[in-house]
């Protein structure tokens, strides 16, 4: 017969600093950034030479390349076109352009959807439309390229991403 051994809640190993408790108790980080494009941006300021993107067997870039190189892909969405809220398919296999591709639509004010590479034909056919693409980033594109552009306030509630899995994630 096998014995359960309760683990006391009491003792989280995990620092609470910055952590309230709202009404009904549940924790919350009191500080965190509004959106992902305020962490990269905090990242790009405090270690502007850190490495922020390494490609196995290809770039490398830093914090504030990552920035500018994204800038530039917002740029070239904004320029085709792209409005706040439009949806981006992310379709690149995971790399560089994937990576930037992702920046850059947070930072025209899209949407990125992460396609699975591995989907045959009627499932990304399915994604692109179940999500409404407006831009479709797939392999062999080349990436938007236009002036560096980043969309201004931006809220908690104005970004999001969407990822559509095989279920087995």
């Amino acid at each position: 017969m096998t014995h359960v051994v309760e683990i006391a809640r009491n003792r989280n190993p995990f620092p609470a600093t910055g952590v309230i408790r709202d009404h009904h108790g549940v924790a919350h980080y009191a500080q965190l950034p509004a959106t992902l494009l305020d962490v990269l941006a905090e990242q790009a300021e405090r270690r502007p030479d850190g490495e922020a993107v390494v490609e196995l067997g290809g770039d490398r870039l830093t914090y504030r390349q990552l920035w500018q190189r994204a800038a530039r892909v917002a740029g070239g969405l904004r320029v085709d076109g792209l409005g706040r809220g439009d949806r981006v398919a992310l379709r690149y296999p995971a790399g560089l352009d994937w990576v930037l591709g992702f920046w850059g639509t947070l930072m025209a004010g899209g949407i990125p959807v992460a396609v699975n590479t591995r989907s045959a034909a009627p499932e990304v056919d399915f994604v692109l439309t179940d999500a409404g693409v407006r831009v479709d980033l797939a392999p062999g594109t080349a990436l938007p390229d236009g002036q560096p552009y980043v969309v201004d306030g931006l809220e908690a509630g104005d970004t999001a991403a969407l990822f559509y899995t095989s279920g087995t994630t």
